[in-house]
């Protein structure tokens, strides 16, 4: 079963007014092998825009994960050049991912003085090169970072688990970092001893107490093609304001237009400083539900940022 998902996470950082709340959006770069590029999206939807991935070498400067896609077609650039279409909008590199392998570059450099400066200096380098901003975590390697940052203006954030004691302070994380971004999704899974919402706005009346106060941060948004699931059953969940669709044995938790606008209503109301879209090629891009970019639309609508819906 393919499924294509945008996943709706909470930037936190102070208390802002509506039209100030960013929408902060991830380009999956991988999504352009399957039609997704960078002239498919509209980049007045965004606020911020995050290119993933960069990788690390072991000596710990930052590689290209995929040359054919970040060079040779360009990428990197196509989606700077949406500067050209909102000249507001902020482009930031990402640099990591969610593997194993991954964490393991990632302590074992900052871990290491020199492969710590590599990292620095080759990531200066490239952002330099690229016109792009960085993100990353670990308390010291921030500091150095924006040591190094801080004379050329430009943006330091991290995505952070939703769980703040995973090893996180907080308080220097707000000193140090322009913004963080909070993921909150994959709540249940595979993984899990029986059915849960994947990102739901709020607690289940049947999780347990570490349940209800770790697993319902909000938020995520998932797009299925609905062309291929349109004869589902589909059900709202009242208690943690969520769809869920059913076919026979078969059940999936997504979010919806209805469920988006809600949470970003709760962001907007909560004063949060933004949302973050992974990834917006998983919204419905070329329209095949109806509008183009629904999702996004939606959440920029119930801010405020356009007439929409």
């Amino acid at each position: 079963m393919h499924l294509n998902i945008v996943l709706f996470l909470v930037a936190l950082l102070g208390h802002y007014a509506a039209a100030d709340v960013k929408v902060i959006c991830y380009y999956a770069s991988w999504s352009a092998y399957n039609g997704y590029t960078p002239e498919d999206f509209d980049p007045k939807l965004c606020t911020h825009v995050n290119y993933a991935f960069m990788g690390l070498w072991d000596d710990g400067n930052v590689k290209v994960e995929d040359d054919n896609l970040d060079i040779d077609e360009r990428l990197y650039y196509r989606v700077t050049d949406w500067k050209k279409k909102n000249p507001t909008l902020k482009v930031l590199l990402s640099v990591g991912g969610g593997s194993d392998e991954a964490a393991k570059a990632f302590s074992g450099m900052a871990a290491n003085s020199g492969k710590k400066g590599a990292f620095i200096g080759s990531a200066s380098y490239f952002i330099s090169t690229l016109f792009y901003f960085l993100k990353d975590n670990f308390m010291k390697l921030l500091q150095d970072l924006k040591t190094a940052f801080k004379p050329h203006g430009w943006l330091l954030t991290a995505a952070v688990t939703a769980n703040p004691e995973d090893g996180y302070d907080v308080k220097q994380m707000n000193n140090l970092l322009d913004y963080f971004n909070v993921m909150t999704y994959d709540m249940y899974g595979s993984w899990s001893s029986y059915t849960g919402q994947t990102s739901p706005l709020y607690a289940s009346h049947v999780e347990s107490d570490w349940e209800k106060h770790n697993l319902n941060i909000d938020a995520c948004s998932h797009n299925w093609i609905c062309e291929r699931y349109s004869a589902w059953t589909r059900v709202w969940d009242n208690e943690q304001k969520n769809p869920y669709k059913y076919s026979g044995n078969q059940w999936f938790g997504y979010d919806d237009s209805d469920s988006i606008w809600i949470k970003t209503d709760y962001i907007k109301d909560n004063g949060f400083f933004g949302v973050m879209i992974w990834a917006i090629d998983g919204d419905d891009v070329h329209g095949i539900c109806g509008m183009k970019q629904n999702l996004l639309k939606h959440i920029n609508g119930a801010l405020g940022k356009i007439d929409c819906c």
